[in-house]
């Protein structure tokens, strides 16, 4: 069993996993001519016990370096060493994690990518083992056990949901008993949410019911903001067979007018500049909409950039086709033109990009997860007359 992709997706803060050592490898500029055969030194990969946390950081250090003279010519070579370079990174990783003759400042990123690791691979009781002895410590670090609190509880979750529903009811009922207490876990409902709702989408939106229920009662102004995203969440969970709300600003300062898409199947993009998957799907609907548009396909795409300098040279430079609106220039109508928009990356709870939203002739949604080939099988649907 393995932890969900929902959990995985985190792993990208955390620096170098030992998942991937191959796309590390490969990121390297400095890649030798053709001419040059490039050797991973094999003997790195032997990690002696015993030796100071000094020598574990060089040694791990000396790998990533091994691995950087390689080009893509190389990959049979480390695809052949990738389970042993795999063991000997976690090796590294555990030594470092829990150094005692380290700074956890030094050790964290290691403790991060272990326990995530342990996380991947489902190992449960580990994990919990591990936030025990960090509770008991004389002076726990914080961030260790809220990053462990967050782990054990996303584990937890999923397996529990892989067993019967009894179990995902027991292990819901125990992630709402430590949120009860801890903000750093509270803070990521929307992921929990995410989980339960893969195993039954009726007890995920009764989670989130009462977490709104709970967070609106309290003075606490983290959790406060937390019910606000919450029904956000709920609003967006929704959304599909009913209408939707869009308004604000266009990049051009022009009002959305919303009532005017009506007749057509319009795609709400929420992204921006800074997303890399985001820019991703640019191309696939850029296709699509140049296929679709005579037909009746429109885009409408929601910005949630803070920087409008970048967006704006973005904008100019790629020259989409359709028009873009702006979260930030909407928020600065409401606060200096007294305008009382609705900022809807916020209203639908929107804490993820890309989210691309699928409305239909009719104004109501017909899909919240409008993405690549599905947006495209959607649009054959509505456009069955478009060869």
């Amino acid at each position: 069993m393995r932890i969900t992709s929902i959990v995985l997706g985190l792993a990208l803060a955390v620096g170098f996993g030992v998942a991937s050592p191959l796309s590390s490898a490969f990121a390297q500029d400095a890649a030798p001519a053709a001419s040059e055969k490039a050797t991973f030194d094999e003997s790195l990969l032997d990690i002696p016990d015993d030796e100071s946390s000094e020598f574990y950081q060089k040694r791990f250090q000396d790998i990533l370096n091994s691995m950087a003279p390689l080009n893509r010519d190389d990959q049979k070579q480390l695809e052949k060493l990738l389970p042993k370079l795999n063991d000997a990174l976690k090796v590294l990783q555990k030594k470092l994690a829990f150094a005692d003759d380290l700074a956890a400042s030094e050790t964290f990123s290691f403790f991060r990518s272990y326990t995530l690791g342990a996380a991947r691979e489902g190992k449960l009781d580990e994990l919990r083992e591990i936030l025990k002895a960090e509770k008991a410590k004389e002076q726990p670090e914080k961030n260790r056990v809220d990053w462990l609190n967050y782990l054990v509880q996303c584990v937890s979750v999923d397996q529990a949901g892989e067993k019967d529903a009894d179990a995902l009811k027991a292990a819901i009922k125990e992630l709402e008993e430590v949120m009860a207490t801890e903000d750093a876990v509270a803070v990521r409902i929307d992921e929990y949410a995410s989980i339960i709702s893969k195993y039954n989408p009726e007890e995920s939106a009764a989670f989130l019911q009462r977490a709104l229920e709970s967070f609106k009662k309290s003075e606490n102004e983290l959790r406060q903001r937390i019910a606000k995203s919450i029904e956000g969440k709920i609003r967006f969970e929704k959304l599909v067979g009913n209408e939707m709300v869009v308004e604000g600003l266009f990049l051009d300062k022009s009002e959305i007018d919303w009532s005017s898409y009506r007749g057509k199947v319009v795609l709400v993009d929420f992204w921006a500049t800074w997303c890399g998957p985001c820019l991703g799907e640019i191309p696939n609907v850029e296709a699509l909409y140049k296929k679709y548009h005579d037909a009746g396909f429109e885009v409408v795409g929601y910005s949630v950039d803070a920087d409008l300098a970048k967006l704006e040279k973005f904008e100019e430079e790629r020259k989409l086709p359709w028009k873009t609106a702006s979260e930030t220039l909407t928020r600065q109508a409401n606060k200096d033109d007294g305008k009382e928009y609705e900022i809807i990356s916020e209203y639908y709870g929107v804490t993820s990009i890309p989210t691309m939203v699928l409305v239909g002739k009719d104004g109501k949604v017909i899909d919240t997860n409008a993405r690549g080939a599905h947006l495209r099988e959607l649009l054959e649907k509505e456009f069955p007359e478009v060869k």
